[in-house]
């Protein structure tokens, strides 16, 4: 195979994003393919999530799953010019310096490494920072995150992540590129929330309750309903990505989560429908971020407030969402994102 019949392997399923980078690099005209081990969702989620290939189903027995990765990374090491590894690797996260690792930087291909949330975040850094974290230390879990990193750094350079999972990374790598999470703005149409609307639609659909603070939001939506403001609310669950994008788009304010401590794809993407959107952003990373970052940040203890605020106020709900579609084109649309990954993968080559 010569250089130029070699692509730029995108692996992994990370909330879709690698799938959509795959396909910009070849709108552009540069080889690059999103592969996936094997399709599953977070539990019992099913949102249909965009690849181009997969190496083997769920369902296939343990030793035919091996044989087919160990034979993809044989074979990827003589077709692939770079590897971009989104949230996990092709072959046992905490083993990739023993065999991976090597076989791909012995044929010279340059690695990156990027993060979404769950795949390095540290529990024992997170309720340091935040104080609403959703779950308590777990040492056993850290030392699992811990493994991965070490095991990734020993071969992999470079990483590119968001502000969020800094702190978590530590000096890990030899430079860290900051990666905007992208979204596809040809698809994502907005549509702003109209200011003559007396009775907004509030929504909210988390993939996983406990992360998102559900149970905190049931409340405050429970007391606001008490205190007889007027307002829909709607909570769903189980959809493909389409059919969450739609629901968004058909609301007026969108909860995303209140523990965290950032932002991630669901907000990205509400923003981009250009809605006023609700995620608890700690003050560390809104000190690193943009400045005209339109999140409306709230904690279970604020988010009363800040959903009063929005409810009453139509002006203002039209105001953040004409804002938060701006600032995604900004910051995060595919194009803009894919040519940052572009510079990315000319330093580190």
């Amino acid at each position: 195979m010569t250089e130029k019949d070699k692509y730029i392997l995108q692996y992994g399923n990370l909330a879709g994003w690698p799938y959509l980078i795959a396909k910009e690099l070849r709108n552009r005209g540069i080889n690059s393919k999103n592969i996936i081990r094997w399709y599953t969702d977070v539990h019992d989620l099913k949102r249909n999530l965009n690849f181009d290939e997969y190496l083997t189903t769920p369902n296939a027995n343990k030793l035919l799953k091996a044989k087919k990765l160990i034979e993809f990374i044989r074979v990827a090491s003589g077709e692939c010019s770079l590897i971009h590894y989104h949230g996990t690797n092709i072959f046992f996260k905490a083993i990739h310096h023993l065999y991976e690792g090597p076989v791909f930087k012995k044929a010279n291909i340059p690695m990156l490494l990027t993060f979404g949330g769950g795949d390095v975040r540290q529990y024992s850094i997170a309720n340091k920072l935040n104080p609403y974290f959703f779950t308590k230390n777990n040492f056993f879990y850290d030392l699992r995150m811990k493994m991965r990193l070490y095991s990734w750094s020993k071969n992999i350079r470079f990483c590119a992540t968001s502000e969020e999972m800094f702190p978590h990374i530590g000096d890990c790598f030899e430079k860290v590129f900051i990666f905007r999470q992208p979204v596809d703005l040809e698809i994502l149409k907005p549509k702003y929330p109209l200011i003559d609307k007396k009775t907004p639609t509030v929504l909210h659909t988390p993939t996983e309750p406990d992360v998102k603070g559900t149970k905190y939001i049931l409340e405050v939506v429970e007391k606001l309903k008490k205190k007889g403001l007027n307002f829909d609310f709607k909570l769903k669950r189980n959809m493909t990505q389409r059919e969450t994008q739609n629901e968004i788009l058909n609301c007026d304010i969108y909860v995303d989560q209140i523990l965290a401590g950032g932002y991630g794809v669901s907000a990205i993407e509400s923003m981009a429908l250009g809605k006023p959107t609700i995620s608890w952003v700690l003050e560390s990373i809104l000190e690193i971020s943009p400045r005209e970052l339109p999140i409306v940040s709230a904690n279970p203890d604020t988010l009363e407030n800040k959903l009063t605020e929005l409810i009453l106020d139509s002006t203002l709900r039209n105001k953040i969402g004409i804002e938060s579609r701006k600032y995604v084109e900004k910051y995060h649309d595919i194009k803009k994102v894919t040519q940052d990954t572009i510079n990315i993968y000319k330093e580190i080559s």
